[in-house]
């Protein structure tokens, strides 16, 4: 892999990683990412979650310049079925390397550097309303006015959705200002030049719609809070999870709310660590406080009456949440419990064929 596309692989994982980790803003494989350089853009390839993206892994390659010029010969003529499957052929043509890219690759091509297409429950509960149109021009006046917020009625994904933006930008390329499209019935699109301006852009008016709707989603919104606060003290990197499996908060019900901290099998010292984080007051003290101490970050965070699973990515957060839900099970009698002892942890985290199970768990970088 040259640098170049190393560079833009990584930078790519992280953005999508962010968005990724966050349930009120993207769930299963929906939405999409990229950014440009020059006339390439690297985007994520169909069939991949953000949560998943690496530097090696779920990302397509391809000529910018051609999707572009097959949009502006399209321009603003009616598209056909004999169009959308030339459209399918064209975006094949485009791919330099990777797997298939996003069918909403021609929407991407026509914005700016960093672009992220999402799916917030918010938006998608107004934007399926028959009465949306009038209920976002009226939320969003002035950024509407200002060429903020653009609202797209309902194209079907691929060449039909770029060309609404296209003419939703009256033909404007490259397109001038940063700006989300909220798109009906399907989530909305980001664009910017600048990574922490994309965010702000996204949160603002996700906020701004659940505020709105008189949604509360501050519990997953808490996955940013701590992944920040991880972030801030050397731990980049990592996904953070919100528990909504009923069982575990059942069982920590009948535990009046606190977590059994000590390992009584291998696995749930291999996944869930030495010990579970509960945070009172200031986050980012308490993290620090736990890492001083048990010189790794905490896999398993209490939190506001919430359960947090930290781990390099979703998917081994969700096997977190899995061996945790096992270790309630076995303290859910009022026998005495047989513990590990320290000896039998410090053996077991030196002992590489148990780490291995685990791949690159512990092989994670970001470790400081």
């Amino acid at each position: 892999m040259d640098k170049k596309y190393k560079n833009l692989a990584i930078e790519l994982s992280k953005i999508s990683n962010y968005f990724g980790q966050r349930y009120d803003l993207i769930q299963a494989a929906g939405g999409n990412s990229s950014i440009k350089q020059g006339s390439q853009m690297l985007i994520k390839s169909s069939g991949y979650s953000m949560a998943e993206l690496s530097q090696n892994n779920g990302h397509s390659l391809v000529d910018n310049s051609k999707l572009i010029n097959y949009l502006l010969e399209i321009g603003n003529s009616k598209i056909t079925k004999k169009d959308e499957n030339n459209s399918f052929n064209k975006l094949k043509l485009s791919l330099i390397k990777g797997g298939n890219p996003s069918i909403e690759t021609f929407a991407h091509s026509l914005l700016k550097k960093y672009c992220i297409h999402l799916h917030p429950i918010g938006s998608n509960i107004l934007t399926v309303q028959k009465n949306s149109k009038s209920v976002i021009k009226k939320l969003f006046e002035s950024e509407i006015n200002h060429k903020e917020i653009h609202y797209i009625e309902y194209k079907t994904p691929g060449v039909s959705l770029a060309q609404a933006i296209l003419k939703s930008i009256k033909g404007e390329y490259p397109i001038k200002n940063d700006c989300t499209f909220i798109l009906e019935n399907h989530g909305i699109i980001a664009t910017s030049n600048d990574i922490t301006k994309l965010i702000e852009m996204t949160e603002k008016v996700a906020d701004k719609i659940e505020k709105y709707l008189k949604l509360d989603f501050t519990h997953y919104k808490n996955t940013t809070l701590i992944y920040n606060h991880l972030c801030s003290i050397g731990y980049d990197g990592l996904s953070v999870l919100l528990c909504e499996d009923q069982t575990i908060y059942k069982f920590l019900k009948k535990f009046n709310n606190k977590i059994p901290n000590r390992p009584l099998n291998p696995d749930n010292l291999l996944y869930c660590g030495v010990s579970p984080l509960s945070i009172n007051r200031n986050i980012k003290t308490s993290l620090k406080n736990y890492i001083k101490k048990f010189k790794e970050y905490p896999r398993t965070i209490q939190f506001n009456n919430k359960v947090y699973f930290v781990a390099p990515n979703i998917l081994k957060a969700k096997e977190v949440e899995d061996v945790f839900k096992s270790h309630l099970y076995l303290y859910s009698n009022s026998e005495k419990k047989r513990s590990l002892s320290d000896k039998d942890i410090q053996r077991l985290e030196s002992y590489n064929p148990q780490k291995n199970r685990l791949r690159f768990w512990f092989d994670y970088e970001g470790k400081k």
